[in-house]
């Protein structure tokens, strides 16, 4: 069984067959609202450069970034040297035949001895970020669902350390559960 995701057209495939995304399912559930007048082609390009420029430097590769978001790879590096996460993986796309539901984690790892799942932003707090976490959680069948951390990392532009926040609501998870279809529940979880 293997998963194929094709950054191009963000579309994933589980042997062969198109599986709904955790982007898809937040943007179907409309929990965008407001904040999805704020996407443009130039704020898609500025996040996939900075994502791309910090898996680099997780991965030890060399790094390549345009120097008008140079600030943000800064952000990122101070919160790291300051936080010493361990990630164990970085922008793997994964795929959870329970909740029936494909997407990419941006980190999975530990920080201070606790397991986490960690989003990078390089746009504002949104109330949606949350449920968007608990699902790459949900993604993750190693552990149980809520044992990790859920982070989310709003790096800044002007280079200052990033700011994280951690979410914690139940609210969150129960809506990230009614998002996925059919909604299968492993024995003793959220009944």
């Amino acid at each position: 069984m293997t998963l194929v995701f094709d950054p191009d057209t963000h579309e994933y495939r589980f042997d062969g067959r198109p599986k709904t995304s955790v982007t898809q399912r937040i943007t179907h559930a409309g929990l965008l609202g407001a904040g999805a007048a704020f996407y443009s082609p130039a704020t898609a390009e500025r996040g996939t450069a900075v994502h791309l420029a910090c898996a680099d430097y997780d991965l030890g590769r060399p790094v390549t970034l345009p120097e008008k978001w140079a600030g943000y790879l800064t952000s990122y590096t101070l919160w790291c040297d300051m936080t010493q996460p361990a990630w164990s993986a970085v922008e793997e796309p994964r795929y959870s035949a329970t909740y029936d539901i494909a997407g990419t984690p941006d980190r999975l790892g530990t920080m201070g001895g606790r397991d986490v799942v960690l989003d990078i932003k390089t746009g504002t707090a949104a109330d949606w970020h949350g449920v968007q976490l608990c699902l790459y959680d949900l993604l993750c069948d190693e552990l149980p669902p809520r044992q990790r951390r859920r982070i989310a990392l709003y790096l800044c532009a002007d280079g200052r350390m990033a700011q994280s926040v951690t979410f914690t609501s139940d609210h969150d998870f129960h809506q990230a559960i009614s998002l996925c279809h059919p909604p299968i529940l492993p024995k003793g979880q959220l009944t």
